[in-house]
């Protein structure tokens, strides 16, 4: 029998994830409750000046009416909306237009435990109350997936950090710095260390850099359009199924999934390592740029970082500098949440620590559903992205609108006889 204390959804997350799925689920009036700081990451993390990667139309959050997009927001506050790169200020504060429009009822505190029970799950939150519910959704996006590389674990955390942890890089002028990466968030932020004045280099263990197309004002002929197909992640046939066809990238054979996601000796990542294309200009001749080179092990030398490198050539050297910046990417590790509790990741299935999802983005323990990177094995790269949240929203969505349909009648139930009995 349904408990009236029992709450039907409870999303942990804010960000970009979290708050399409909780304005999904309203939309479909299911009873849920939203924890978390809308937009902490975007909003308190991410370096000032900086641009979104993504194109504006892959740059909206989903809402169920499709009404509440980046475009619309932009018309409405007389900013311009074809003018790319889009500002970081015009996303975040088109992200909380769409949370108090969509989700005024996100409550601004943490989850500090999850456990499972028998027929849901119980939350304990920081401001010490406790909640019972049916179903969670993890929404936390990158927090607790910041990956900095085995050979710099010797540094102390005062000369290397995350790029994740960089609001402010003007601190850093007049210092020597070194940025580990090759993807946008290593190259953005060597140009604005450049641009504050820092002296930057950027390692790449790759022989290149890729860049991303400058996308074409021009029409393009069918040919041209059958051959690169146009999608929300970009131009090419790859890059049109990873944005179009999450389910048939979830039924393709576990290990192609895999390293198509992450990449391997025998195949590249799809959607790998890439800048914007408006970030080159930048970078190229601006920022000393060291290709090929593989970090074998970092030590502090006389108050300064030293990174120990090998070439492609075999030369080994060593390269010093105030602090050591590792813009290295993001991975997503079940037991990093530091709220799951241990036995209920005993219980999770998953493969090489990120969890087996259903169709509906929904684990081996029954009403507990992953989004956003957490679901990237699964259901591809497209859920690295903005653009990912549409499809995630709807699965989760459905499949908890379907399974609590009947346990909202009962609930309706159970008060209309309450009030009966008041009466």
């Amino acid at each position: 029998m349904a408990s009236l204390s029992d709450l039907p959804v409870a999303i942990v997350g804010a960000g970009p994830y979290g708050l399409s799925v909780a304005a999904h689920l309203r939309a479909s009036g299911v009873p849920f409750r939203i924890f978390g700081t809308p937009m902490h990451r975007w909003r308190a993390q991410m370096p000032v000046g900086m641009f979104l990667k993504s194109e504006e139309h892959a740059s909206s959050l989903a809402d169920p009416s499709g009404h509440h997009t980046l475009q619309q927001f932009c018309a409405e506050a007389g900013e311009s909306y074809a003018t790319a790169p889009i500002p970081l200020d015009t996303f975040t504060r088109y992200a909380l237009s769409f949370q108090q429009r969509l989700v005024p009822m996100v409550e601004d505190v943490l989850v500090m435990a999850l456990e499972k029970r028998s027929d849901g799950f119980d939350l304990r939150l920081a401001d010490g109350e406790s909640i019972r519910a049916t179903n969670v959704v993890i929404a936390t996006g990158l927090s607790h997936a910041e990956y900095i590389p085995q050979e710099l674990a010797q540094l102390p955390g005062e000369l290397r950090s995350h790029s994740s942890v960089h609001r402010d890089l003007s601190h850093f002028k007049g210092r020597d710095v070194i940025v580990i990466g090759a993807g946008q968030s290593a190259l953005e932020t060597a140009a604005l260390l450049n641009e504050t004045q820092a002296r930057v280099s950027l390692l790449v263990r790759g022989s290149s850099i890729s860049w991303n197309q400058v996308p074409s004002p021009d029409p393009r002929s069918v040919w041209q359009r059958t051959r690169r197909p146009d999608s929300a992640l970009g131009a090419g046939l790859q890059t049109w199924f990873c944005a179009n066809a999450p389910l048939l990238f979830y039924y393709l054979p576990q290990r192609t999934r895999l390293d198509m996601v992450r990449g391997s000796r025998r195949r590249e990542a799809l959607l790998g390592p890439a800048g914007a294309w408006w970030l080159r200009e930048r970078v190229l001749g601006r920022v000393p740029i060291l290709l090929g080179q593989s970090v074998l092990g970092a030590t502090m030398r006389g108050g300064r970082a030293v990174v120990h490198v090998r070439g492609q050539d075999g030369i080994s050297r060593d390269l010093a500098a105030d602090h050591i910046i590792a813009a290295t990417g993001y991975r997503f590790v079940a037991h990093s949440l530091p709220f799951v509790d241990a036995s209920l990741l005993r219980d999770l299935r998953c493969v090489e620590q990120v969890p087996l999802l259903s169709t509906s983005f929904e684990s081996s323990i029954p009403g507990l559903y992953f989004t956003g990177i957490a679901s990237a094995y699964n259901f591809g790269p497209l859920m690295r992205f903005l653009c990912g949240c549409q499809y995630t929203a709807e699965r989760i969505c459905r499949s908890i609108s379907e399974r609590q349909a009947p346990s909202r009648s009962t609930l309706a139930a159970l008060i209309s006889e309450h009030n009966a009995n008041t009466s």
